[in-house]
């Protein structure tokens, strides 16, 4: 996107016939364009959590599926697989494009397992998934989509934030693999490129704190509106995946146009 007012650009239209949302041709142009072309790699985790096998799809609609499909299981284990996996995804590249996939595996070793450590000269323990219990875990992940059901954005990520490893940013991916129709990511790209979002950032990160909580519904309902009037145009109410395939436009596909 040419600059953070162009998020702005679309504009309501009301008549007694219907609600709309129009985006200027630019804008949809530009939007269309940056999420054909998004690469961030479409990797996650499948097997079981005991015995984790990293796999690439060849598109992220079909990453998606299975990511929103784990985290959505009735089974604690593969609820707690979904969340390694989105901690994988998001770890197994940075700003460079550099797949870094033991760095990836370390920060869900950490997770699942914890570890013991020395503060201050004092021990103390990194709680992971098994301090928790697989149960606790999916029990925070299925709260979270209730949440998001509910609308009370704010609330699914103080939920997720309970998790080892998760602040805003980490609990947002969650999210957006929860409810890709409803949710994006905001991360510090995303936070620095579109700063009228109100997102504040210290040392690279989101901060965890109540402000950018209650500032994320806003976020997401943005992304959902241009979405919605993305999917009113003639021209551009598809995006092409990276097999070919062409897909409607949901809130997350926004946020990775605007990634992008």
């Amino acid at each position: 996107m040419a600059s953070s007012t162009g998020c702005k650009a679309w504009t309501r239209e009301k008549t007694d016939q219907d609600n709309s949302l129009h985006l200027p041709e630019f804008q949809a142009t530009q939007l269309q364009a940056t999420r054909n072309n998004y690469s961030y790699p479409a990797m996650a985790l499948t097997g079981t959590i005991s015995d984790l096998v990293q796999q690439e799809f060849d598109s992220t609609s079909k990453m998606d599926l299975h990511l929103k499909e784990l985290l959505h299981s009735n089974d604690d284990s593969k609820t707690a697989l979904g969340y390694a996996s989105v901690l994988f995804w998001g770890h197994v590249s940075g700003k460079d494009k550099r797949l870094r996939m033991a760095r990836a595996l370390g920060k869900v070793s950490l997770a699942l397992n914890g570890r013991d450590r020395v503060v201050k000269g004092q021990p103390q323990r990194m709680r992971g998934v098994q301090d928790m219990g697989l149960n606790t875990v999916a029990g925070h992940i299925r709260q979270a989509m209730h949440s998001i059901q509910a609308d009370d954005y704010a609330s699914a990520l103080n939920t997720l934030n309970r998790l080892p490893q998760l602040q805003i940013a980490f609990s947002s991916k969650i999210c957006a693999f929860l409810a890709p129709e409803k949710c994006g990511v905001i991360d510090s790209v995303i936070a620095e490129k579109f700063p009228h979002f109100g997102f504040e950032v210290a040392k690279g990160f989101v901060k965890s704190n109540s402000a950018n909580l209650s500032r994320y519904k806003d976020y997401c309902l943005f992304l959902q509106n241009t979405a919605q009037a993305l999917n009113a145009t003639q021209e551009h109410s598809k995006w092409k995946d990276r097999d070919g395939t062409e897909h409607a436009w949901r809130a997350v596909d926004v946020e990775r146009a605007m990634y992008g």
